[in-house]
């Protein structure tokens, strides 16, 4: 079958776009086709190459039906016009329905909100999104626990969050599409990159004196800030401890990720202890060795188990995972050998990735990628929260991705009392987040109002331009 999609200007409609995309994955996307005046889309066999072609793709030959598109008033009608359409012509149905977000549960929160009572949320979300019965109570669920935390921000509007942003890993993964570099290739620049970074907080810090904020969280993400050499972590962690720690009588979660097995050592730990940092991420993604090969991943799993029992022998309590549902190759068995790996750890959270393949990461321009389609992941996704759930754990985050396998999702599941208010606001977009590095985002939120200001995610330009990315920050406050 070939699809064409008929659009007015050059590009089409974006929310259009966006409910076309859903499919993209399953049934590929339509030939779109720049008309006149309306929206349409057209199915037929497949034609031959050329002008009669070319004739039925615009809609004027007399083979195929073409579908017209009203128009519509909210962007979420057109939405969900169209994925019933897709439905209807190509069989496929996503899990989500036709809810196209990143956030979810931003609905959910919405609507419970306005009043609505858990079971008319749930009809909305399976009425007129169309996601299925354990996508909705997945994202109801999600949101009943973020609502102590979204409370306490409501009451308090003052609290923040800061990221820290360390662009260097010991190698890329194949999948990543995150700002990350080698470090080894960058060594030279380590230094003076920290530097500059210790330059950029001290002007963040500045702006949060000046603006009488309360800071809630300091996440310290990546790429893997424990890429970076024992003696440059010990300082530049101390330094973030003087910068942001130390002033702060509101802190609430001291985060790092601290990430991949192989960079982690007993030195890493030490310090990251005696600065004060309650939660790390340990993240293996798979404990399948001949997966860590395949996707550029140093380390083995057996490197993993050794950096929970120094992480555990070094008094840290609060230890996060992350694994990944859908990757090249593996198969049920593999992935239910992660799961029995991980909960031999016992970390106290862990966080489920769905594979999705981005534009920016190898895995999209290498042949490999033919490996991923597999139609277990769903199996994987659902395998993962009844071993979770069977732990104690509840979902708390999530959030969803473009090109995602079979249209799912990412989960974080913790033991009660172990969330990370951080991910929880970053996701809901209801507190102010100052970002300090390569690649970070600051948001600045008040009611009704979200302004962004992005710093660059080239090491090179950062190291040029670190002062312009502190000014852009201060900028977001001058229309206060």
């Amino acid at each position: 079958m070939k699809l064409y999609f008929g659009h007015p200007g050059d590009q089409p409609d974006y929310h259009a776009y966006e409910a076309l995309q859903i499919f993209g994955g399953a049934c590929g996307m339509p030939e779109f086709v720049p008309w006149q005046e309306t929206m349409w889309l057209r199915a037929e066999e497949d034609v031959a190459e050329g002008a009669e072609g070319r004739a039925d793709a615009e809609g004027t030959g007399a083979k195929g039906v073409r579908e017209e598109i009203p128009v519509f008033s909210d962007s979420k009608d057109l939405e969900r016009y169209i994925y019933i359409l897709m439905r209807d012509i190509t069989g496929y149905s996503s899990p989500w329905g036709c809810l196209t977000g990143v956030r979810p549960t931003k609905i959910v929160n919405q609507l419970l909100s306005e009043g609505l009572s858990r079971d008319e949320v749930m009809r909305e979300l399976t009425g007129f999104y169309l996601a299925s019965e354990q996508k909705a109570s997945l994202a109801l669920e999600t949101a009943l626990g973020q609502k102590p935390f979204l409370d306490m921000q409501a009451a308090d509007p003052d609290r923040i969050g800061v990221y820290i942003g360390i662009p260097f890993c010991p190698s890329r993964c194949l999948y990543c599409s995150f700002t990350s570099n080698s470090i080894e290739k960058y060594k030279k620049s380590v230094d003076t990159y920290i530097d500059l970074l210790r330059a950029e907080m001290e002007a963040t810090a500045e702006i949060i004196r000046d603006n009488a904020l309360k800071v809630e969280s300091v996440y310290i993400g990546g790429g893997t800030p424990t890429s970076l050499g024992e003696g440059q972590f010990s300082r530049f962690i101390s330094e973030v401890v003087r910068i942001f720690i130390e002033p702060s009588e509101h802190l609430r979660e001291f985060s790092v990720e601290a990430g991949r097995p192989d960079s982690i050592t007993a030195v890493k730990l030490a310090a990251m202890k005696s600065a004060g940092v309650g939660r790390i991420s340990i993240n293996p993604q798979t404990m399948n060795d001949g997966t860590l090969r395949l996707i550029g991943r140093r380390h083995t799993a057996a490197q993993t188990v050794d950096a929970f029992d120094a992480a555990r022998a070094a008094g840290f309590g609060n230890i996060n995972t992350d694994i990944i549902c859908g990757l090249p190759g593996e198969d049920m068995e593999m992935f239910s050998h992660t799961l029995d790996e991980i909960a031999r750890l016992g970390p106290e959270s862990v966080t489920v990735h769905t594979l999705s393949v981005k534009r920016a990461a190898d895995l999209k321009r290498d042949e490999r990628r033919n490996m991923l389609e597999s139609s277990v992941v769903g199996n994987m996704v659902e395998a993962a929260a009844a071993r979770l759930a069977a732990r104690g754990m509840r979902p708390y985050y999530m959030y969803r991705q473009k090109n995602m396998l079979g249209n799912h999702e990412n989960v974080a599941y913790c033991l009660p009392g172990y969330e990370s208010p951080y991910n929880i606001h970053i996701m809901e977009e209801d507190q102010t987040i100052l970002a300090a590095g390569a690649g970070g985002v600051s948001k600045f939120v008040a009611p009704g109002v979200i302004r962004r200001a992005f710093n660059v995610k080239s090491v090179e330009e950062y190291i040029a331009r670190w002062q312009e990315m502190a000014d852009r920050k201060r900028d977001l406050f001058s229309n206060t």
